[in-house]
């Protein structure tokens, strides 16, 4: 049962990270179709923001996936060692 946990809570955080990581474009799209919509395309602000908002989203994805990662691996291993955890996991096993 253990096994299984870890599995669902890796699949559950992975698509999470997943998620944001394809989201992370999405600025950047909006930032071609502001740039690509202005009538005279020198001008403006070249939206230098928006790039590294993109770029802070891909690193929380791979933050998210690290986090889960290790978070999974440490419940695995106080469930297996631990019998602090007995009386509350107990039932899992």
């Amino acid at each position: 049962m253990d096994f299984l946990l870890s599995q669902f809570l890796f699949l559950f955080f992975g698509l999470i990270g997943l998620l944001i990581w394809a989201g992370s474009d999405v600025p950047l799209a909006m930032r071609e179709i502001a740039i690509n919509t202005r009538r005279d395309p020198a001008s403006g602000s070249s939206y230098v923001m928006v790039k590294v908002f993109s770029v802070c989203l891909k690193i929380f994805a791979v933050l998210l996936w690290l986090l889960a990662a290790i978070g999974i691996v440490y419940v695995v291993w106080t469930m297996q060692n631990d019998s602090l955890f007995e009386g509350v996991f107990g039932n899992l096993r």
